[in-house]
């Protein structure tokens, strides 16, 4: 069964389940990198992504807001002109009680309402105003902070607002025209390694969940076609 949308786990409306070590088969977290760039750099702005609404954001989705980010940033800041971090951490557990997809697959098994689930993945339980992802640089990256920042949100499932610390120099303009990257401009080798990883996995998951949805539309045929042989010879 493919992965399900994400509005099914948006809203924040029970009590948090994040035992681990009394939950099993939970899935491992696409988020596995939370700092990027230069981590000991000494940087004059600070851009924080702080969230709008009260929500849950699965980890695919902060995954994506944090390449997409990371990349705007390396290629015009350079590998050492910036520092983004990740500010949440999905601990949340999230649930769905899995059923049978495909045609007739309705007099199958309708579900059990309410049901408990199996965990499918994890999620960050995020509330209004707080940061979700936080960048350092210079000055003179101001405009591609902003714009990394707009990548993320882009990502993300709710409304965010940018917002930055203390207040912008005056000369900004002439600061950003001067703007040169410092270090490398080019992904590294270990990041794309991961995200070649991440796209190989989730191809499978869609090969495994059209390869079940199809044994379970084929059962349902079977069921369906065995039917009225039974009542024909019952009579």
């Amino acid at each position: 069964m493919g992965e399900q949308p994400g509005s099914m786990y948006r809203e924040v409306n029970s009590q948090a389940y994040t035992r681990k070590e009394y939950i099993d088969g939970v899935p491992g977290l696409r988020l596995t990198q939370f700092e990027l760039g230069n981590k000991q750099g000494d940087f004059d702005a600070v851009l924080h992504l702080k969230a709008g609404e009260k929500c849950q954001i699965r980890h695919g989705a902060l995954e994506a807001a944090r390449v997409a980010a990371n990349r705007a940033l390396v290629k015009n800041c350079g590998s050492l002109g910036y520092h983004i971090k990740v500010r949440v951490y999905p601990h949340h557990v999230v649930r769905h009680n899995k059923q049978a997809a495909g045609a007739g697959a309705d007099r199958i098994s309708s579900g059990m309402r309410n049901s408990f689930g199996k965990p499918v993945g994890a999620a960050a339980r995020i509330d209004v105003g707080q940061p979700i992802i936080t960048v350092r640089t210079h000055w003179q990256f101001y405009d591609v902070a902003k714009e990394s920042l707009r990548r993320a949100y882009m990502k993300l499932p709710i409304p965010c607002d940018r917002e930055v610390e203390g207040e912008v120099p005056k000369n900004i303009e002439e600061m950003m025209k001067g703007a040169t990257a410092i270090g490398s401009t080019e992904l590294e080798e270990e990041e794309e390694e991961e995200e070649l990883e991440e796209e190989e996995a989730e191809e499978a998951e869609v090969l495994e969940g059209a390869e079940d949805e199809e044994a379970e539309a084929d059962d349902a045929e079977e069921e369906g076609e065995e039917g009225p042989h039974e009542t024909e010879h019952s009579l």
